[in-house]
């Protein structure tokens, strides 16, 4: 990379926020310096922002094995395209074999806070937790519709890193050490992939996965057909079946990501597009519809986390017990942000910020572990892209001989039957993943996400309002400490937000869980009036990196 290209350090490396410059080729921020790297290397060879965007998603993919992976369950993204002057969406979230069932799983009465487990946590872990992964289609479907380069120029540095080695990240080298001796005794390919000698890699010491190399080959030779129809699905659906999963060679095939509308709202004169469901953007834009009456810029912090709060607490009870996969389960998104709704939801918020009530969480999930990257070129085209194993590893199952680590995607369904998002043959699961393209007028004004589980909708509404009621820059929308709800009390609030406003939501009436953070690490790109201008920032609860020339 040409000495002239900007490479901005987390805030924690640091001491003042990235200001908008013009740039030359334009934008890329992501989790790893390599992710963020090989989307400026392809802006640099005359590459838009989506091929931009499926460049770093698939480094992700090799470089994050704990977030991310080639293999990996799913995503969403959304794309502004300047010169059609559209917003589209692109669904690859995962699938669920056509012989799973909403009865696969065993259920066990427990006096813990979900009230039940499946017995070994299979839905979690091991072959039945794999569904149809959506990466490798949904990356190569917006490669096709939207993009200018060739595959097999997109994938090589995806396939550089498998084969002449990165080096993890604090974040994935301790996920690698925390499960090296489980994967010894239930995933021994698992550890032989990610292990060196039997031990997990040394601070500054890299990886290789020269059998991921060759796989990634083949689908820059072959394209996704080469995934989801040629051996290298023979070898997936085969090794799953063998180890007792049900992910079949016709699972897929069968696959399909999808170009799709995304949903949106006009908020406060910007206009907000985000995927639809099974992704979480919903709830995001619910949320922001409810404090719309509210002028949250003249609230002290202590009554804006209030707000929040309160906020997050209904509408999670909306996604937790009513949300699913929309071809199973009856939701009309433009009723879910009409008037008339959001105003008998705000008739629940006044009644709660005058006195808080403790709440309950329909579902537990414990599961968090994704990347976000966003992309901005000089010319006006955005992309927020979010994409994950699922939890850490995902299903820690590993394919031999392809080096591909299998997301999990069963796991994003809820286990129990009968459930609007319990598990049925061809059904996609309700997941967390967020990514928000904001426009201000027909102009490209951010492209923003982040990973944390439940704790997305949560941050990306508290973001969107940092960066249009608060006016703050990307940078510092980033930075603000958060608050997290997902139905019931405590509520979890950052420490680094001071014992005042701490003090001061106990004495409205909640009870408070301060913590270290709250999800992240997120990234985002703003776009001034003039489409060169452009300013990234990456969360300092991370290591990720802001490129930008």
């Amino acid at each position: 990379m040409p000495s002239c290209c900007q490479e901005v350090a987390p805030l924690n490396e640091r001491t003042i926020p990235v200001n908008p410059r013009q740039r030359k080729y334009g934008t890329v921020a992501g989790p790893h310096p390599r992710t963020a790297k090989a989307g400026m290397l392809i802006l640099q060879q005359g590459g838009n922002a989506v091929d931009a965007a499926v460049a770093a998603a698939f480094t992700e993919g090799v470089v994050e094995p704990s977030h991310n992976g080639v293999a990996g369950y799913g995503g969403c993204m959304v794309i502004h395209l300047a010169d059609r002057q559209e917003v589209v969406a692109i669904d690859y979230n995962t699938v669920a074999p056509t012989a799973a069932s909403e009865n696969m799983f065993s259920i066990e009465d427990t006096d813990t806070l979900a009230g039940y487990r499946v017995p070994g946590r299979v839905n979690i872990h091991g072959p039945l937790s794999v569904g149809v992964p959506g990466i490798v289609a949904g990356l190569c479907l917006a490669l096709e519709k939207f993009g200018t380069m060739p595959l097999a120029e997109i994938l090589k540095p995806a396939i550089r890193s498998a084969r002449y080695g990165f080096v993890p990240n604090r974040s994935n080298r301790n996920g690698i050490a925390a499960q090296a001796e489980r994967w010894k005794q239930e995933f021994p390919e698992t550890a032989r992939v990610f292990l060196k000698n039997g031990q997990p890699p040394k601070p500054g010491e890299r990886l290789t996965n020269p059998d991921l190399a060759r796989t990634l080959e083949t689908i820059a030779e072959g394209g996704p057909a080469a995934f989801y129809c040629g051996s290298i699905a023979q070898k997936i659906a085969s090794h799953i079946q063998e180890t007792g999963g049900c992910l079949t060679l016709e699972d897929l095939q069968n696959y399909r990501a999808r170009v799709i509308q995304p949903y949106q709202i006009c908020y406060r004169g910007y206009r907000l597009y985000t995927p639809p469901l099974g992704a979480g953007g919903l709830t995001t834009l619910q949320m922001l519809r409810l404090v719309e009456r509210y002028d949250i810029s003249n609230l002290s912090v202590g009554e804006r986390m209030h707000l929040f709060a309160e906020t997050m607490k209904i509408c999670w009870s909306e996604r937790l017990s009513r949300f699913g996969d929309p071809k199973f389960v009856e939701i009309d998104a433009s009723q879910e942000l009409s008037g008339d709704f959001v105003a008998e939801l705000n008739t629940r918020l006044e009644h709660g910020l005058e006195s808080p009530q403790r709440g309950e969480i329909v579902a537990i999930e414990p599961i968090s572990c994704t990347s976000h990257i966003s992309t901005a070129d000089i010319h006006g085209n955005l992309v927020a892209l979010t994409q994950t194993h699922g939890g850490g590893f995902g299903s820690m199952v590993t394919v031999p001989g392809t080096g591909l680590l299998l997301g999990h995607g069963v796991a994003r369904f809820d286990p129990r039957p009968g459930l609007a998002n319990s598990i049925a043959p061809g059904k996609r699961p309700l997941h967390n993943m967020s990514p928000i393209i904001a426009l201000r007028g027909d102009c490209p004004f951010a492209t923003y996400g982040i990973p944390g589980g439940r704790t997305i909708p949560n941050n990306q509404f508290s973001i969107t309002a940092n960066l249009i009621d608060l006016q703050m820059n990307i940078q510092e929308a980033l930075d603000s400490p958060r608050v997290h709800s997902e139905g019931a009390e405590p509520i979890q609030v950052e420490e680094r937000i001071g014992d005042a406003v701490l003090d001061a939501l106990k004495k409205q009436g909640h009870e408070v869980r301060a913590c270290l953070s709250i999800g992240g690490p997120g990234h985002g790109i703003t776009v001034a009036e003039e489409k060169s201008v452009q300013a990234g920032g990456t969360d300092p609860r991370g290591e990720g990196r802001v490129v930008a020339y």
